[in-house]
């Protein structure tokens, strides 16, 4: 009895030491070769190398590596477990795949444990400090939030971009197949901290939404969406009219229909006066060249020759257009100025002059000093842009919007020419 005691006793005792063995061998020799790394939060990217690695030399054989997350106040968790090949027992280059990290909330992390088993069951700890960070966002500022194309179909796309992290592609989409496609990207090499957009962007038929993203170095992206809204109106540039013409000189280019943007002269006009918009003519007494609504044509339509032939209208089949010049230095007008100038005009409805009175002028002159500017009086300068607004059968209106951009009073003043461009509503 007392033999199996003693027998018990010593294999305790084995066991006891050899558990007491394995514990204090944490001072083998063993030396490791790592560096200090940081987890971005954001990307859950590992820095400055793709994945936590290092070399460890271990004299004593290595069997097993065990890595485990410590982080402030939670539980040490085994994230990966490192076997090396039997050639790399002693001398063994270590990494961590950064997939590791994945399903692991690394906020409070503070590095990794490595827990080295040996093959002569001794074993070795090491640790690698990790540090996680949330790195600042990028920005997209300033940008608007509609532009529309200008008469060559390009938009100007502005706005300002900054990462405290340093910038890298500028990109701009649109939406012209139904969803976002890269349609241009600007290329930063500089680790830019802030840059000024100020890109040209060509339209592309259908779009109806432009959007910016901004990408840093570490792939963070901030984003803005533009809108492009449809223009509710039609736009005819560089358009010349004639003014009434002669006789042995007929005009081509008297008579202006806003539906089809086409110009009709005296030649052609008959049978098309239902759908007549406006007229230009010059007295030949004091050169004055005038737009005329048709309905105020009576006096002046013997003018109009084509040839022998006079063009004689019936008054009933002649809108009753009106004109009026819109005058700088009131806020409505300014702001319409404003809009023109800046490519904004999506629409010409009522709405959009609003503040200015109704067009009452059946005429709309030009004189090109400023100081004679009027309701019924334009120049090429300052009152430049005149509000037409035109009768439909049903008793709506259709207004347009023109801009007068050249007048040359010939030597014969019923040759005299003008040079616009006109929006009309649709």
């Amino acid at each position: 009895m007392k033999h199996s005691f003693l027998t018990i006793a010593l294999l305790s005792g084995m066991l006891l030491y050899g558990c007491k063995k394995d514990k204090t061998a944490v001072s083998s020799p063993d030396t490791i070769n790592t560096r200090d790394f940081s987890y971005n939060m954001a990307t859950k990217q590992i820095s400055p190398d793709a994945e936590i690695n290092g070399e460890l030399n271990s004299p004593a054989g290595i069997k097993l590596v065990y890595y485990y997350l410590v982080r402030n106040n939670i539980p040490d968790s085994l994230v990966h477990i490192g076997t090396p090949a039997e050639e790399s027992r002693n001398n063994y280059k270590f990494n961590i795949p950064t997939a590791s990290f994945g399903s692991v909330k690394m906020t409070q992390a503070s590095g990794i444990k490595m827990m080295v088993k040996h093959l002569d069951n001794t074993s070795f700890e090491a640790f690698i400090k990790v540090t996680a960070f949330t790195p600042p966002l990028p920005k997209l500022e300033e940008t608007p939030l509609s532009l529309v194309p200008d008469a060559n179909g390009k938009i100007k796309i502005t706005g300002k971009a900054s990462s405290e992290n340093g910038l890298k592609l500028i990109e701009v989409f649109d939406d012209f197949e139904g969803t976002f496609a890269l349609a241009g990207k600007v290329d930063l090499s500089q680790n830019e901290k802030v840059y000024q957009l100020n890109y040209e962007y060509t339209y592309r038929k259908n779009a109806g939404k432009l959007k910016v993203v901004a990408t840093d170095n570490f792939g963070l992206k901030a984003e803005a969406l533009i809108s492009i809204p449809l223009k509710s109106y039609a736009l005819y540039q560089d358009l010349s009219m004639m003014a009434n013409g002669t006789a042995s000189a007929p005009s081509n280019s008297s008579f202006f229909i806003g539906e089809t943007g086409s110009i009709l002269g005296s030649c052609n006009i008959s049978g098309q006066e239902q759908k007549l918009d406006f007229v230009t003519y010059c007295s030949s007494t004091t050169p004055v060249f005038t737009f005329y609504s048709p309905g105020n044509t009576t006096t002046i339509a013997k003018n109009y020759k084509c040839g022998a032939v006079i063009w004689e209208p019936n008054a009933t089949d002649l809108k009753a257009t009106r004109f009026r010049v819109l005058i700088p230095g009131t806020a409505a007008a300014d702001r319409i100025y404003a809009a023109y100038n800046g490519n904004t005009i999506t629409d010409l409805n009522d709405q959009f002059f609003e503040g200015i009175a109704v067009p009452g002028s059946s005429t709309a002159k030009f004189d090109a000093a400023v100081a004679n500017q009027a309701a019924n009086t334009f120049n090429l300068t300052t009152a430049y842009l005149l509000w037409i607004r035109v009768p439909k059968a049903d008793g709506s209106f259709v207004n347009q919007l023109l801009r007068p951009k050249e007048v040359v009073i010939g030597s014969t003043p019923a040759l005299s020419t003008i040079k616009f461009d006109i929006l009309v509503s649709k």
